[in-house]
């Protein structure tokens, strides 16, 4: 073989060589190491206690304290603890939550093995990594971002647990501001849901006992409220209506003055949602019409009338629970909501950085949405719940989720809002969240906003996953229970135009027929169905406050009249009603229509005026009517006998008769002036006067003793 052939043979191998070394290196942080043949330990535990700095830079040292618990029933022996940090930056966000929520024993490329002392059951020790950064042989040049880390603790028996975490490498220097290398900030939301539990309708003192305790120092309306105001991150507060409504308004001095710090200037961001958090999803899927729609969300008379929102609080959302669709969308805008908060849909397609705000096509119009970004919220809920020692990992995981998104951002060109929103059934602990998101905020890529804030910014287009028309959920009210619950409410405000304040006639009512609609009742249907019942009861038994007093027949004998109507009003407010007749004859012209007010717990007569064109007998309809023409009892009957000619008749015979005796007074007077036993004058004339007589009786004198 030649010289020249050997040389290049030779190259030949050093290249291929170098080619495999670079394979090698290159797969290394991307695969990590082959996974532990052992199963991860029951009852033994690994967490973070400390990681600083938060960012690092080039020829900083990264610290990593973790603490290992041993609650299993045996000791642990010869362990040793593993670091492990990839030198690639991670790039994707799912990348990011693969690896933080990998559960399995895979480890990052191991830079520092320390060895531990035993731990006896029940007991936990800590152990410290030192790892200077220029191992990594990350320099200058490196690219900017988050790396996989990894902690393992092993024994004799080999691997216990694996911690899976990310180290923030910035090559600036690890100050955190913005240089050549870090991208433009994003905009984080952080909102949470303050909604009530659910309403029995046969126990509401319940409901104000569970509000009462939510706001008590422990409580999770606290905590809510404590989170918006201290947290450098500001909690942005949707908020149910009805909950501060009842605090507001009540004579418990804890409730009412837990309402007044929400309610004051500046206290927190916030938002409204329908009272009593109804379940929009729900009132679609029962294809409810737009009137209904907005009976059940906007109704005044379901909160106390004492009490008004604030007018910052003037920006209404829909909040669906969970899988979100078209024609939920389609309802929440036909209800008047402004926006719409999608916790579960719309998602970016892979490889799409989108803001939040976007814009969905409906049956009902164009819906302004927000799409909270799920894995932000979840990681934030996950890792505040409860007491932090979770905090720095959950901390470094939503460290490098933001990173990668900003990232991303800078990549698009566009700058980029995110939302986490958190769930319903969230309560903070106050000092974790403000520990997480103190830290969040105290990056160079993350801005700290208000929800209303990214409300107000222009919707984007980017391409995301397309609703489906319609998805739902088991847990939902079915649609018939829907539909009876918004025609007894629409029935129900009809009715009530009877009264000056309708809203004050219905308040109790309207609020145990809306509140079966609530989101909180998916949990319990058995009491759901319970207070649907309950809820139709008692609007029956308010709508049974009016009746018509029955009567006997009646006997009409005079082309005109007027029929007395009596109507009882057993309602605790006068009530103003209109009675109509409908004859079943056309001999009978019903001429009025009268509309009269009767008092609280008493009779009136509404007389109706008639008008006979015939004799017959005829069955009169009587309707009682509200002043929103609907009828407020149940039509009844009554029987007239109508004779229109008697009256006339028994007139002229009447009439008839008293000429008779007149005219039999005036023969019978001058039958009497000529009677034979009377003197004529001519006679008188031959009678000769006669003497009168001269013998006197006799008188007697007072002494007469005969006398």
């Amino acid at each position: 073989m030649s010289r020249a052939a050997v040389v290049l043979s030779r190259a030949v191998a050093v290249v291929v060589a170098a080619l495999m070394l670079a394979g090698a290196l290159v797969a290394l942080p991307l695969a990590a190491a082959v996974p532990s043949s052992a199963a991860v330990r029951d009852g033994v535990t690994v967490d973070i206690v400390d990681m600083s700095p938060t960012v690092v830079g080039p020829d900083q040292t990264q610290d990593v304290t973790v603490r290992v618990t041993n609650d299993s029933e045996a000791a642990l022996t010869g362990l040793q603890a593993d670091l492990g940090v990839g030198w690639r930056e991670v790039s994707a966000r799912s990348t990011v939550a693969a690896w933080a929520d990998d559960d399995s024993t895979r480890t990052a490329a191991r830079q520092l093995s320390l060895p531990m002392d035993d731990l006896p059951a029940g007991e936990s020790a800590e152990v410290t990594f030192e790892l200077g950064v220029s191992t990594l042989q990350l320099g200058v040049d490196a690219p900017w971002g988050p790396r996989q880390l990894s902690v393992e603790v092993r024994d004799d028996g080999g691997t216990i647990d694996v911690l899976h975490s990310f180290m923030l490498y910035d090559p600036d220097g690890g100050t955190g501001d913005a240089g050549s290398t870090a991208p433009a900030p994003v905009d984080l939301a952080v909102v949470a849901p303050l909604t009530g539990p659910p309403l029995d309708p046969a126990a509401p003192d319940e409901y104000n006992s569970t509000i009462a305790e939510r706001t008590s120092e422990d409580g999770a309306y606290e905590a809510l409220l404590s989170a918006a105001g201290a947290a450098d991150v500001p909690l942005s507060l949707a908020v149910d209506p009805a909950v501060v409504a009842t605090a507001a308004t009540s004579s418990d001095e804890q409730l009412s003055s837990w309402a007044s710090r929400l309610q004051r200037p500046g206290a927190a961001d916030v938002v409204t949602l329908p009272p009593y958090d109804t379940d929009l999803a729900a009132l679609a899927h029962a294809d409810v019409q737009p009137s209904g729609l907005r009976t059940v969300t906007t109704q005044t008379g379901l909160v106390p009338s004492e009490w008004t929102a604030p007018d910052t609080w003037s920006t209404r959302i829909g909040w669906p629970a969970g899988t979100a669709d078209l024609d939920t969308l389609a309802a929440a805008r036909s209800a008047g909501t402004q926006h719409v908060l999608v916790t579960d849909g719309l998602e970016p397609r892979i490889g799409v950085t989108a803001s939040a705000t976007t814009t969905v096509p409906t049956a009902a119009g164009d819906v302004a949405a927000v799409v909270a970004d799920h894995a932000l919220g979840g990681a934030l809920a996950a890792s505040t719940a409860g007491s932090g020692s979770a905090t720095p990992a959950a901390t470094q995981r939503l460290l490098a989720d933001t990173a990668v998104l900003a990232m991303a951002a800078a990549e698009s060109g566009r700058p980029v809002s995110v939302v986490a929103a958190m769930p319903r059934d969230w309560s903070p602990d106050v000092e974790t969240y403000t520990a997480v998101t103190s830290a969040l905020a105290g990056q160079s890529w993350v801005d700290a906003v208000a929800l209303t804030d990214v409300l107000a910014e222009e919707p984007t287009d980017a391409p995301r996953t397309p609703l489906e028309q319609r998805v739902v959920d088991d847990a939902e009210l079915r649609p018939g229970a829907v539909q009876t619950l918004v025609d007894e409410l629409d029935g129900l405000a009809s009715f009530a135009t009877v009264a000056a304040d309708p809203a004050a006639l219905t308040a109790d009512v309207d609020r145990d027929l809306v509140a079966p609609l609530a989101v909180a009742y998916r949990q319990d249907r058995d009491a759901r169905d319970a207070a649907i019942l309950l809820a139709g009861e008692r609007a029956d038994q308010l709508q049974s406050g009016i009746r018509v007093i029955g009567r006997a027949d009646v006997l009409l004998i005079s082309d005109t009249g007027n029929l007395p109507v009596r109507v009882r009003n057993d309602l605790p407010v006068d009530a103003t009603v209109t009675v109509t007749l409908k004859p079943d004859d056309p001999r009978l012209i019903v001429e009025t229509s009268p509309t009269v007010v009767v008092p609280a717990g008493e009779s009136r007569d509404a007389e109706v005026r008639v008008r006979a064109i015939g004799s017959g007998d005829a069955n009169l309809e009587v309707n009682v009517l509200a002043p929103s023409g609907a009828a407020v009892t149940a039509p009844t009957e009554f029987a007239v006998q109508v004779r229109a000619g008697w009256e006339t008749v028994g007139t002229s015979v009447m009439a008839v008769g008293v000429g008779l005796l007149f005219l039999a007074g005036i023969w019978r007077t001058v039958r009497r002036g000529r009677s034979d036993r009377r003197t004529t004058a001519e006679v008188a004339e031959t009678v000769a006067p006669q003497e009168p007589p001269t013998h006197r009786p006799p008188t007697h004198s007072p002494e007469d003793p005969q006398a």
